[in-house]
C-alpha cells in the first residue's frame, strides 16, 4: 500500500458539512472576541466609576461618556450564548418584560406591548425603593436594566435596585453591585448584608429536580424582606414540579398564574409561572381544582 492509499482511507467530511463547521467555528470565535472586548470595556467603566467616587469632579465626565456611547453591547442577549450544560434557556423579550412589570409595580407601570413606554407613578417620590433579587434569570436582569430603566427619569431609576444571583461568571459584566456569584448547591452562601433585604425575588431554578427547586427556595427565603406587605415572589419553572413549588412557597401565598413563560429557542418542557399575587393587565391566578 502506498502512502497515497493510506491517506485515501482517512474519512473526510462532505464539502457542505465542512463549510457549516467552519462557519460555526468562525461564529464562535467572533462571539468570544466580542465578549472579551465587552469585559475590557466593562472593567474600564467600573474603574471610571471608582475614580468618580474618589474624585467627585470627574463624575460628570463619566456620565457624559456613558450618554455619548449609544452602542451598548448589553442592549440584548446576543453576545451571551446559551450554555446548555448550565441549563440556560433565555426568555423572550415579552416574557422578561412581563416578569419585570409585576415586580416594579406600582412604582412603574410597564405596558406589555414591547413598543409601549414605561411610566412612573405620578407620586413616585412618596413610594419606597424596590430591591429585586433575580435568581438564575439573567435575561430578566438584562431586560430590566437595558430596556426599561433607561426609559425612566433618573430619580425613578435610582429607586430600583436589581441584583443578579447567577452561576455563570460571564455576567460579572453587569457590575460588582449587580452581580453575585451563586450556586444553588450552597443555598445559604450569599452575602450576609443581603439577607432579608429584597422586596421582590424572581426565581428560575436551573434544573427541574426537586432538590434544585427546594435549595433555590431556601435562597429566596433568605433574601426576602420580612415586611410581608411589600414582598413579591415569582417562580418560573416546569409544570412537572408544580407540587413542589406550591408546597415549598405556601407560606408566601404563591399560586400558579395563567401566564406562560416562553423561551427564545423554544423548550420542550411545559413551563409555568407561579407568583405571590395578581396584577391587572399582567396575569391572574389559575382556578384551583
Amino acid at each position: 500500500m502506498t502512502e497515497t492509499d493510506e491517506f485515501d482511507d482517512i474519512p473526510t467530511l462532505p464539502a457542505d458539512t465542512l463549510a457549516l463547521l467552519q462557519d460555526f467555528q468562525q461564529s464562535q470565535s467572533a462571539r468570544l472576541a466580542a465578549f472579551e472586548k465587552l469585559k475590557a470595556r466593562a472593567g474600564a467603566r467600573f474603574d471610571s466609576l471608582d475614580d468618580a467616587e474618589s474624585h467627585p469632579s470627574a463624575e460628570a465626565d463619566v456620565d457624559g461618556e456613558e450618554e455619548r456611547d449609544g452602542d451598548d453591547p448589553l442592549a440584548n442577549m446576543e453576545i451571551f450564548t446559551e450554555d446548555w450544560n448550565l441549563s440556560q434557556f433565555w426568555y423572550t423579550d415579552v416574557t422578561a418584560r412581563t416578569l419585570c412589570a409585576f415586580v416594579i409595580h406600582p412604582l412603574v407601570n410597564v405596558p406589555l406591548d414591547l413598543e409601549g413606554r414605561p411610566t412612573p407613578h405620578p407620586n413616585y417620590e412618596e413610594l419606597p425603593d424596590i430591591s429585586i433579587a433575580i435568581l438564575s434569570a439573567p435575561t430578566v436582569h438584562q431586560y430590566l436594566t437595558r430596556c426599561i430603566l433607561p426609559l425612566l427619569p433618573k430619580p425613578v431609576q435610582q429607586k430600583i435596585h436589581p441584583v443578579l444571583f447567577e452561576h455563570d461568571v460571564r455576567f460579572t459584566v453587569f457590575g460588582p453591585n449587580q452581580f453575585v456569584h451563586y450556586d444553588f448547591n450552597a443555598p445559604a452562601r450569599i452575602p450576609e448584608k443581603m439577607k432579608s433585604q429584597f422586596d421582590a425575588v424572581i426565581v428560575d431554578p436551573p434544573f427541574l429536580s426537586a432538590e434544585c427547586q427546594v435549595k433555590t427556595a431556601i435562597t429566596a427565603r433568605l433574601l426576602l424582606s420580612s415586611e410581608q406587605g411589600r414582598r413579591k415572589i415569582v417562580v418560573c419553572t416546569g409544570q412537572k414540579v408544580a407540587d413542589v413549588i406550591l408546597r415549598t412557597y405556601r407560606p408566601y401565598g404563591v399560586r400558579c398564574t395563567k401566564f406562560r413563560p416562553e423561551h427564545r429557542n423554544g423548550l420542550q418542557n411545559e413551563f409555568r409561572c407561579f407568583a405571590s399575587g395578581e396584577l391587572d393587565g399582567v396575569w391572574t391566578f389559575e382556578q384551583e381544582e
